[in-house]
């Protein structure tokens, strides 16, 4: 679901919200419970959401393109691209490859066409480190 969505933030919580309503996953964690099973919701990362600068032009000089980050083998040209986005992050490339080099996305930003929004991850902002973590068990 996340990653198909293209409203941004207000989107997901939309989306979220039709999909409670349904109740599938809340019958699910009703009978794991009542039948004695702790059950853990969680997420392998966090996202937030981005609005578009443009999409840099790198045809084949980036190995990686995403939302957040591109990544490129070629010092020179991540910084010409770097010029091209005010803001945009040269990360250093402490413990990775020597050729691993990434440009991100400024905060809150994503290289995708101006002003659209999306909800991604990819980039290093808190929100994308700090996974939710919920139990739910029975009360003894």
């Amino acid at each position: 679901m996340l990653h198909g969505i293209v409203t941004g933030t207000d989107g997901l919580h939309n989306a979220v919200r039709h999909w409670t309503k349904r109740g599938a996953l809340g019958r699910l964690i009703d009978a794991l419970v009542t039948r004695g099973f702790e059950v853990i919701l969680t997420a392998d990362h966090g996202n937030v959401e981005g609005v578009g600068i443009g999409k840099p032009n790198v045809g084949v000089t980036a190995d990686e393109r995403g939302e957040r980050v591109h990544v490129f083998a070629d010092a020179a040209i991540r910084s010409t691209v770097s010029a091209k986005f005010p803001g945009a992050i040269e990360w250093p490339s402490i413990g990775l490859p020597e050729d691993y080099l990434a440009l991100i996305a400024p905060p809150l930003s994503a290289f995708i066409a101006e002003g659209r929004r999306t909800v991604a991850h990819g980039g290093i902002c808190i929100e994308e480190a700090i996974v939710p973590f919920v139990t739910i068990s029975q009360l003894d």
